[in-house]
């Protein structure tokens, strides 16, 4: 036996692939992703302590009162509760700064918001009156306790985008 080669029938043997052939080369197999239904509850009892959103202070392990908020995107107050919470709501529902396509002239309506309201993603344009009816009927149809909370966020929203257009 030469120095760097095995017998032929070791067990260590590996076998010897073609230089074409990749494993997954010609399937027609796709993954596909399940979801699990579940109660909101059972979901806040799975991520309340710990998920990717939670921002904590650095010093919120040694205060006895300390406060956590939520970094995510159907989170209307950015606070950490069930209430409040996109990922174990039944119904989630967000009010974001619409994000236009690169190519796209931003000069007609820079204030434009995208609401979300369970599955579905509108854009909301106009001035601010319209905006606020709109947001409040979408959001008033789905979770009505959080009406309030989603016209407070549209007015943060707004209050952004005017200050970045009059910065360029």
């Amino acid at each position: 036996i030469k120095p760097g080669s095995s017998p032929v029938n070791s067990p260590f043997q590996q076998p010897q692939a073609h230089a074409s052939v990749t494993p997954f080369e010609n399937t027609t197999e796709t993954m596909v992703k399940s979801v699990v239904e579940c109660s909101p509850d059972l979901t806040w009892a799975l991520v309340a302590k710990n998920n990717v959103f939670i921002r904590r202070s650095r010093s919120a392990t040694r205060q006895k009162c300390f406060r956590s908020f939520s970094a995510e995107p159907t989170n209307l107050t950015s606070e950490h509760k069930f209430k409040y919470s996109g990922l174990a709501a039944s119904t989630p529902v967000g009010v974001n700064a619409f994000k236009y396509p690169a190519d796209y002239s931003k000069k007609k309506n820079p204030t434009a918001v995208a609401v979300t309201v369970g599955d579905k993603t509108s854009k909301v344009a106009g001035i601010f009156q319209q905006q606020a009816k709109a947001v409040a009927g979408a959001v008033a149809a789905a979770r009505p306790d959080l009406t309030v909370s989603a016209l407070a966020k549209l007015s943060s929203v707004q209050k952004g985008l005017r200050v970045a257009a009059k910065a360029q």
